[in-house]
């Protein structure tokens, strides 16, 4: 009997993981069906990938001007800075990647009744609000971040070991999963109440404290972005695994291993508030 409920519990989790192979196996053809109706408008494609590679590079020339009238700040240097900056860029797109429909998802989906068809299909929901369009400027941000990394490190001279290249494909991702956990959280709110006042907006304006070192806010902002609106974690702790603190202790470095850690617990949590909402939604009957 034994032997028998273990073998059940292998072919279950054969089946489990089949299934999840079989949805990224659709989620890839979204993917590329998308990719193929952007491409069939290359001006259009070629327009929207300059405007946001110029958006970035005039943010990265503030920071040069910044640094221009100032030698550090809080005793980070240019280059230092500017590897938090490039980091932070490579979690944001592979958020912005996927996050187009959390925008607008209650009037979309819950108002306009478009819900209904996602509930039809034998498909993850999430997976199917994610995947069902893309914003291709991510890949901008990522390109454009690696580079940056990648300079920023020539400058300081930073030896590169293979536990380092390791780091960045772990941290890069679960980083990304912060961003992806916080929005998702505010979009499943739409299940119970209607986000006219735009709540996604304000909390998005306030990445741009992620892409600087959390030292040079007072106590109460570190307090903020490290436990209520946890954005310290997608770009400073995790790149303070490649960069030397400047009063000398690894206490940062050390943190930046949590940063999968938070990742999940945030990612996950937001899937629980949205499996409650979609558990919660009744039809517009529209």
């Amino acid at each position: 009997m034994d032997q028998q409920t273990q073998n059940s519990g292998r072919g279950s989790l054969r089946g489990t993981f089949a299934h999840i192979l079989w949805e990224l196996g659709i989620f890839g053809h979204y993917f590329r069906q998308f990719v193929k109706t952007r491409l069939a408008y290359r001006v259009d494609f070629l327009f929207d990938t300059l405007a946001v590679s110029f958006s970035l590079v005039v943010q990265l020339a503030v920071l040069g001007v910044l640094f221009s009238k100032v030698d550090s700040l809080k005793g980070w240097s240019y280059h230092q800075v500017l590897f938090i900056y490039g980091f932070s860029l490579v979690p944001l797109g592979l958020f912005n990647l996927t996050s187009i429909n959390l925008y607008g998802f209650s009037d979309k989906y819950i108002i306009q009744g478009k819900f209904d068809r996602v509930l039809l299909r034998p498909v993850s929901t999430l997976g199917q609000v994610l995947c069902e369009s893309f914003n291709i400027s991510g890949l901008n941000e990522i390109l454009i971040g690696t580079v940056v990394m990648v300079y920023s490190a020539t400058k300081m001279n930073l030896i590169w070991e293979p536990v380092d290249f390791l780091a960045v494909i772990v941290l890069g991702p679960s980083a990304s999963l912060v961003y992806s956990g916080v929005f998702l959280g505010i979009t499943a709110v739409s299940f119970w109440f209607e986000d006219r006042m735009g709540l996604a907006p304000p909390v998005y304006n306030m990445i741009r404290f992620a892409r600087y070192p959390i030292t040079i806010f007072g106590a109460p902002v570190r307090f903020f972005l490290t436990f209520i609106l946890p954005f310290a974690w997608v770009a400073f702790y995790p790149a303070t695994w490649f960069l030397e603190n400047p009063e000398g202790s690894s206490e940062f470095s050390k943190l930046a291993f949590l940063t999968p850690v938070v990742g999940f617990v945030v990612f996950g949590g937001a899937v629980l508030i949205w499996r409650a909402g979609v558990r919660n939604y009744s039809s517009t009957g529209s």
